[in-house]
């Protein structure tokens, strides 16, 4: 079965720029999956299932299946793809949230309940007009934040003209900010001293101190 989604395709904004962890009005979650992650505006059922198959390409494992929804790791920094904004609230990724995902998926492709969804089990899902649904965790990016930065904006933009990042994006702005902002948390959380200070020295700021250009 063909997947064409390129009338589609003018609604996704570009990698790095998400403003919602749902899809845009009129494009199914595997398709804006596919687009914003693997950059692919068609595809049948037979090379979406093993694009997202990490070992065995003939059969789709748990990890398999955390994996396509970005959930194989422990936290999302921002919003995953190595842009938006830092949460102290949101990063971790809970072994409920993956269950419940894997248990769903499993519900919805695995017709003989072993466990795991083989090509042809996808491949009837898929005839029968199945779709993934979305579960609110964003597009699906696979890689730490890093590296979907580096995949998606540095090598496309910067690799071969400008490895030094010498001409800003408002990509490479963001995905600093969201960077030092991490290694911060990370600093506190390993000394709550530290932070507790920091706290402290941030709140004796005056804000109507602060020239009016620096708040703009």
């Amino acid at each position: 079965m063909k997947l064409g989604i390129l009338a589609l395709a003018a609604l996704v904004v570009a990698h790095g720029s998400h403003d919602s962890n749902t899809p845009p009005p009129g494009l199914l979650w595997q398709n804006w999956h596919m687009l914003e992650e693997h950059k692919m505006d068609s595809y049948d059922s037979e090379s979406f299932f093993t694009i997202h198959a990490l070992k065995n390409q003939q059969e789709w494992t748990p990890s398999d299946i955390l994996n396509l929804y970005g959930l194989l790791r422990e936290s999302v920094v921002g919003d995953g793809s190595g842009m938006g904004r830092h949460s102290h609230d949101q990063e971790g990724i809970t072994k409920e949230a993956k269950d419940h995902v894997v248990s769903e998926i499993l519900r919805l492709v695995d017709s003989n309940n072993d466990g795991k969804i083989t090509l042809d089990e996808w491949k009837k899902f898929t005839e029968n007009g199945g779709e993934l649904p979305d579960f609110g965790y964003g597009q699906g990016h696979h890689l730490d934040f890093e590296l979907e930065y580096e995949e998606h904006h540095w090598k496309e933009f910067h690799m071969n003209d400008d490895p030094d990042i010498k001409i800003k994006h408002k990509e490479d702005i963001e995905h600093e900010l969201l960077h030092h902002e991490h290694e911060m948390e990370e600093t506190h959380n390993a000394n709550p001293e530290l932070r507790e200070t920091t706290r402290n020295f941030l709140s004796q700021i005056r804000l109507d101190n602060v020239p009016q250009k620096y708040k703009s």
